[in-house]
This record gives structure tokens, sequence and C-alpha cells, in this order.
């Protein structure tokens, strides 16, 4: 049964995480557009956002899902020797996690492959979104 629940949290935080980030990078994409004048309409953005969801959503979860169990093993052991605040341990893993992913992918490739990520506050929306979905597993692995 714990091993189920671990599984459910894992799972629940890398979704979160994942359609988190998703729509944050729609966002900040359509924030640059309308930063030159660019209008777009609300029904627009609600389909944009859906369809980054949809489209980017798979890779990116495998990335965020890569990130986000070395951060949970790291969170784990951080809290059995410390003992102290698992809520924020994770959340302050998961934030990390997703960091060092973008961090990665930009060294990998040599540009930001989330385009929303390429200002410090989409990479720090992105940021969110990691701690977010940790904070998600902290919860519900701890029903």
């Amino acid at each position: 049964m714990q091993f189920g629940k671990i599984v459910l949290a894992f799972v629940l935080a890398v979704v979160v995480a994942t359609v988190l980030g998703s729509i944050a990078h729609t966002q900040f994409v359509l924030g640059r557009l309308a930063d030159i004048g660019v209008s777009v309409p609300l029904s627009d953005r609600i389909s944009m956002t859906l369809h980054d969801i949809g489209g980017m959503g798979p890779l990116y979860g495998a990335i965020i899902g890569l990130g986000l169990i070395v951060a949970m093993a790291a969170a784990a052991l951080v809290f059995r020797f410390a003992g102290i605040q698992r809520t924020l341990i994770y959340g302050v893993a998961g934030a990390a996690a997703v960091g060092v992913a973008l961090a990665a992918m930009g060294m990998a490739y040599d540009i930001t492959p989330i385009a929303g990520a390429r200002s410090a506050a989409g990479f720090l929306a992105q940021m969110l979104a990691g701690a977010i979905g940790e904070l998600t597993f902290a919860r519900v692995s701890r029903l």
C-alpha cells in the first residue's frame, strides 16, 4: 500500500509540475508577443495554452520526471537525517530539480529549449512549477 501511494504521489507531482510549467511557458511567450505589440485574445491564449500542454507535455514531463525522481531521493535523505520541515525540503528540491534540468538543457543545446524560461521571471516560474509539484508529492505521500 505504501509503495502505491508513493507512485501515485510521484505521478501527480510530475503531472502538476508539467502542466504548471507548460502554462507558464505559454504565458511568458505570449507576454513577449504582447511586449512587441501583438494582441492575443483570451480565447487564443486558452487555445495555445491547451495546445502547449498537450504538445510539450509528454517530453517536458519526462524531463521533469527524471529531475523530480532525483530530487525526491535527495529530499528523502535530507529529511531522514535532518528530520525537519519535510514540506520545505521537498519544495526546495522540486524547484532545484527544474532549475538544474533547464540549466542542463541549456548547456547541452546551447539555448534554452523552453522559450518561456529565457527570462529570469520565466525561469523562476518554471522552478515554482517544480516546487509546487514536489509539494504535491509531499502532501499526497503523507496521507
